[in-house]
């Protein structure tokens, strides 16, 4: 399947985003398909972390608009973003540090479960079984990110690389339709930045979940990007694949450093 026989999944048009005299977004224009990988990349106070915040619903954009899957989520709230299929993770670790990864995994399915105090305290037949189903899923998210060996740890006991994976594992409990992922690999060893980006082509090849990366490792945006959009002053300066972008003039100058190759 071409890249453009794909269908839209999110688009941002025209974005415009005011703190005062300051505007981080300036007439930004952004679409995701499905089963890609769009990186966004662009120096630091380019505009990213304020592109993904207007699009996981913590800013509101001055001007534009933000669809996802067709509707108009412009005013959407983020939990109701994440209720419609749109999972994010942050720079920063969001785990729970005083419980196990298998409990902080389990706690993303909250937009799923139905029922409240009634049925946690008195547990009908029904409540049971989604329970048990929550936990199956849950274990199969254990398993694809390979932390069979510390589903049962603390997570606050944990090495930095795999808090971060339960991370991962936490946000596709969500079931998501999008996942926006903020510079994941932060701070991350070689080996365990290799370990994420295999995570992250097989999050888009088995589970066909498309996502919206921001990272600076540019040889990792390199090798698993399908898309790459870079943004300069908050504006879209160049948009196209990996081998176009890496001998752009323009993000060359702005971003990439060195000549073209």
């Amino acid at each position: 399947m071409n890249r453009d026989d794909r269908g839209l999944v999110l688009e941002a048009d025209k974005l415009c985003l005011k703190f005062g005299a300051v505007e981080p977004l300036k007439d930004l224009s952004l679409a995701v398909t499905e089963r890609q990988i769009h990186s966004v990349i662009g120096p630091n106070g380019a505009g990213k972390s304020s592109l993904l915040n207007c699009l996981s619903g913590f800013y509101h954009p001055f001007s534009g608009s933000v669809r996802f899957l067709g509707e108009d989520i412009s005013a959407m709230p983020p939990y109701k973003r994440a209720a419609a299929g749109i999972a994010r993770t942050f720079q920063g670790i969001q785990t729970y540090p005083s419980m196990t990864a298998r409990e902080n995994i389990l706690s993303g399915f909250h937009c799923r479960m139905k029922g409240a105090v009634f049925s946690a305290l008195f547990r009908p037949p029904w409540a049971v079984r989604q329970e048990e189903e929550f936990c199956a899923k849950a274990e199969r998210i254990v398993e694809f990110l390979e932390l069979e060996e510390i589903r049962n740890r603390i997570v606050g006991d944990l090495s930095y690389g795999l808090r971060k994976r339960v991370d991962l594992g936490r946000a596709l409990a969500l079931e998501p339709r999008l996942l926006i992922m903020d510079e994941p690999m932060a701070g991350m060893s070689p080996e365990e930045k290799g370990d994420l980006a295999r995570f992250i082509l097989d999050i888009r090849d088995h589970f066909h979940i498309p996502i919206i990366l921001v990272e600076h490792d540019m040889e990792v945006v390199m090798d698993i990007s399908d898309a790459i959009t870079v943004i300069e002053f908050g504006r879209v300066i160049a948009h196209g694949r990996p081998e176009e972008i890496r001998v752009n003039p323009a993000v060359i100058a702005a971003y990439l450093g060195g000549e073209a190759a």
